[in-house]
C-alpha cells in the first residue's frame, strides 16, 4: 500500500506554511492532552490554544472562511482547529449521548505527533538492555516453559532489530560528530560538545552497550539457543501450532516460513554485530583523538595580528590565481598598511599623561520586571497545557478508596511534586462544572513528606449531586 493511500495528500502542507511554528505548537498541545485524555473536549482544546495565541502573528490562510482584520484570539483557535479538519489529522465529533462536541486524532497522525515532539526535544532516549532482554527471554522459554518459545522468539527478533537500529544510529551520531570537528574553530563549543553533548551520548547508549549489555557477552548463548531449536523437530512442531492457535497463520508452511525467518534473521545479525560494535569503537577512539588535538591545535596557534597575518600569506602562497585575486582583494580592503618611518631620540619615550578625576552622579539603574513576568506567565502556562481538568478530577477519584467517600489532608498521598500541583488546582478548581468533590478547609497545616498543605477534608461528590 502507497503512503498517499492512507494519509490525505494534503497531510504535511501545516508543516510548509507561513504558520508552521504555531502549527507545531497546537499539535503539540493536542499530543499532549491525547496523552491524559481519552476524550479531548473541543472547548478544553481551544482554550489551550488561545493561551499560546496572544500576541502571536497568525496569516489567515487563502482556503480559511475567516477574515484577518475581525478574527479574534477564539477565532484564530477554531481556525487551526479547522485547518486539522481538513488536512486530515484529527475528526470532530459527539460524545456518546450527549452533545459535547471531541476531538479524536486520526490513527497516523498519531505516531507522527510523537515524531514531531521527540525531534523537537533533542533528547537522547535511554539505550535498553536489548541483547540481555533477548537472552533472557530466549533461556527462560528454554528452561522454564517451552509452550512460550514462540512469544519469545518473535520478542527476540524485535530486540534484536532495535539493536541493528540503535547501533546504526549511535555509528552515524558519532560521524557527526566527527564533522563537527572539522567546521568548528570556537575552543569553547568544542569543549561543550565534547564534554556535554558527546558525553551525554556516551553515558547513555555507548557506554551501557560495552558494559551491562555487552555483546560479546551474551551473543555466544543466544546463537546456541537458536541452533539447538533448529535442530529440535518436536520443539518447532510446537511453535508452529501454537502460531496457528492464537490464529497468527492459517497453515503450517505460513508459520514455519515466519519461524525460520526469524531465527535465521537473529542468527545472521548477531555474526556480523560484532563488527559493526568494533566499528563503532574506532569511530569513539577517532573522536576523542580528534577533539582533543583540535582543542590542542586551536589553543596553541598563535591568534595573534601577526599570525593571522602569517596564515593568510600562507594561503595565499598556495592558492590558485584565481583565489589569489580574492584574497588580494579581501586584504586590501580589510587591511590598513602604515607607512614606514624613521626612528628619533624622541621614538623610545613617551611622557606620561595625567588624567583628572571628575566625580559624576551615577547612572540610576532602572528595575525591569519583564523577565519575571515572562517568566511566570511561562511556569502558569506549563502548568495549564499539563494539568488538565480531567488529570485533576482523575487524581482526586484515586484518592477514594471503595466504600469510602472522604479522605482527611493527613491520609492524602504526596510523593512527588506532581502530586502537590495536582492537590493545590484541585483547591482552585473544586467549584468548575463536573467535579466529583467538595473541599472544607480547618485551621492549621499538615507537613506530608516535606510538604505543607491546609488541614483539609476532601469529600465525594458526584457532579449530578452537588
Amino acid at each position: 500500500m502507497k503512503l498517499f493511500d492512507v494519509i490525505p495528500g494534503n497531510f504535511f502542507s501545516i508543516l510548509s506554511s507561513g504558520n508552521r511554528e504555531i502549527y507545531f505548537d497546537a499539535l503539540m498541545i493536542l499530543h499532549e492532552m491525547f496523552k491524559f485524555e481519552l476524550n479531548i473536549r473541543v472547548d478544553d482544546y481551544i482554550s489551550s490554544l488561545i493561551s499560546i495565541l496572544e500576541d502571536r502573528v497568525f496569516e489567515v490562510e487563502a482556503d480559511d472562511e475567516a477574515q484577518e482584520g475581525g478574527l479574534t484570539t477564539s477565532g484564530k483557535a477554531r481556525v487551526i482547529l479547522s485547518r486539522f479538519t481538513k488536512t486530515g489529522w484529527v475528526d470532530k465529533e459527539f460524545l456518546d449521548g450527549s452533545f459535547i462536541e471531541i476531538i479524536t486524532p486520526r490513527s497516523y497522525a498519531i505516531p507522527v505527533m510523537k515524531l514531531l515532539g521527540e525531534l523537537s526535544d533533542n533528547a537522547l532516549q535511554e539505550y535498553n538492555s536489548l541483547v540481555f532482554a533477548t537472552f533472557s527471554g530466549l533461556k527462560q522459554a528454554q528452561d522454564e516453559d517451552e509452550s512460550h518459545m514462540y512469544e519469545a522468539l518473535l520478542s527476540a527478533k524485535a530486540n534484536t532489530e532495535q539493536l541493528q537500529y540503535s547501533l546504526r544510529t549511535l555509528y552515524h551520531g558519532i560521524r557527526g560528530f566527527l564533522r563537527g570537528i572539522v567546521e568548528q574553530q570556537d575552543v569553547n563549543l568544542l569543549l561543550q560538545d565534547h564534554f556535554g553533548e558527546y558525553k551525554k551520548m556516551s553515558d547513555r547508549i555507548y557506554h551501557p552497550i560495552k558494559t551491562m549489555d555487552s555483546v560479546h557477552r551474551y551473543m555466544a548463548p543466544i546463537q546456541k539457543i537458536l541452533s539447538d531449536l533448529l535442530a529440535n523437530e518436536e520443539q518447532l512442531q510446537n511453535m508452529r501450532e501454537r502460531a496457528i492457535n492464537i490464529k497468527k497463520h492459517s497453515g503450517e508452511e505460513i508459520a514455519d516460513e515466519e519461524i525460520i525467518s526469524a531465527i535465521d534473521y537473529i542468527l545472521d545479525t548477531y555474526q556480523t554485530v560484532g563488527s559493526l560494535v568494533s566499528e563503532i569503537d574506532r569511530k569513539h577512539s577517532a573522536y576523542t583523538k580528534s577533539s582533543i588535538e583540535k582543542i590542542q591545535y586551536i589553543m596553541s596557534a598563535d591568534q595573534t595580528i601577526k599570525g593571522k597575518l602569517a596564515d593568510l600569506l600562507k594561503n595565499y602562497a598556495s592558492a590558485t590565481e584565481e583565489k589569489r585575486d580574492q584574497i588580494a582583494t579581501v586584504m586590501e580592503s580589510h587591511i590598513n598598511v602604515n607607512r614606514q618611518e624613521f626612528v628619533d631620540e624622541k621614538s623610545l619615550y613617551h611622557k606620561n599623561v595625567k588624567s583628572r578625576r571628575i566625580d559624576r552622579t551615577p547612572i540610576a539603574v532602572e528595575k525591569d520586571n519583564s523577565f519575571a513576568d515572562l517568566a511566570e506567565g511561562y511556569l502558569l502556562e506549563q502548568i495549564k497545557n499539563g494539568y488538565p481538568k480531567a488529570r485533576v478530577s482523575a487524581f482526586i477519584k484515586g484518592l477514594f478508596a471503595e466504600g469510602i467517600d472522604s479522605i482527611h489532608a493527613k491520609d492524602i498521598p504526596i510523593t512527588c511534586d506532581s502530586d502537590f500541583i495536582l492537590l493545590i488546582l484541585a483547591v482552585i478548581r473544586q467549584n468548575d462544572r463536573g467535579m466529583p468533590y467538595s473541599i472544607k478547609m480547618q485551621e492549621g497545616r499538615i507537613a506530608k513528606n516535606s510538604y505543607l498543605i491546609p488541614n483539609m477534608v476532601i469529600s465525594y461528590c458526584p457532579a449530578e449531586k452537588r
